[in-house]
């Protein structure tokens, strides 16, 4: 397994390396070739992962016939190699390594949107899977985790002001739910009208003059 594992490591890297690309190579971009998420995904040229990487999802292991060290060895550059494609794999929750890998290499042989302007997003869950039976399992479906976050909402229209206070609230419950007591340090100021106004331009963030030696990470738990 050691040598194999070593030859698949260098497959990756040489994956992360030759990125190809539908788009010409620019060096600046007029302002009129942007579009929008939602544009570019409708838009936007769709391939294999495993035809645009060239790595197979046989290349990659079963989880079970891995040790966890084995694991930590190969996950980090198949993310990396990830990246390069703008494909990137997110868990919004820790997720142990091990199921992280799982869920990788069981959703390899999926469709990637090769986009140019915007994150393109791993698909940790086959469509129509059952929240819960996917590989990530229960606890840390993804799916079950946003569908949760989402139950008590409904569909209605809503003033921009409205929109971005419920923004603000799902925010706060995810940075909840992710960091714990320290959720303050990541706080949305964005979405909050008492900081940012609606164009996102600070007011007075409540600092003040403090004094430059104080740490001002901490000024939260005061």
């Amino acid at each position: 397994m050691k040598k194999y594992l070593h030859q698949l490591l260098g497959d990756i890297a040489f994956a992360k390396a030759n990125v190809s690309s539908p788009y010409p190579e620019k060096t600046s971009y007029e302002i009129w070739e942007w579009v929008s998420e939602e544009e570019e995904e409708k838009t936007a040229p769709r391939i294999p992962l495993e035809a645009w990487t060239g790595i197979k999802k046989e290349q990659l292991p079963p989880a079970d016939m891995l040790t966890d060290e084995e694991i930590h060895l190969i996950f980090p550059p198949l993310k990396e190699m990830l990246e390069a494609y703008n494909w990137l794999i997110v868990f919004v929750i820790e997720v142990p390594e091990r199921l992280q890998y799982k869920a990788l290499r069981e959703n390899f042989d999926q469709e990637a949107v090769q986009k140019r302007w915007h994150m393109g997003l791993f698909e940790t869950c086959k469509k129509g899977t059952p929240h819960g039976q996917c590989a990530l399992g229960e606890e840390y479906c993804q799916c079950a985790y946003f569908a949760e976050l989402h139950k008590d909402m409904v569909d209605e229209d809503l003033t921009p002001e409205e929109e971005r206070a419920r923004e603000l609230d799902c925010e706060i419950t995810y940075l909840k739910i992710r960091h714990g007591s320290d959720w303050m340090r990541y706080y949305p100021y964005h979405l909050d009208p008492d900081y940012d106004d609606k164009d996102g331009n600070p007011h007075d963030y409540g600092f003040g003059d403090l004094d430059e030696e104080e740490d001002e990470d901490d000024w939260w738990k005061k």
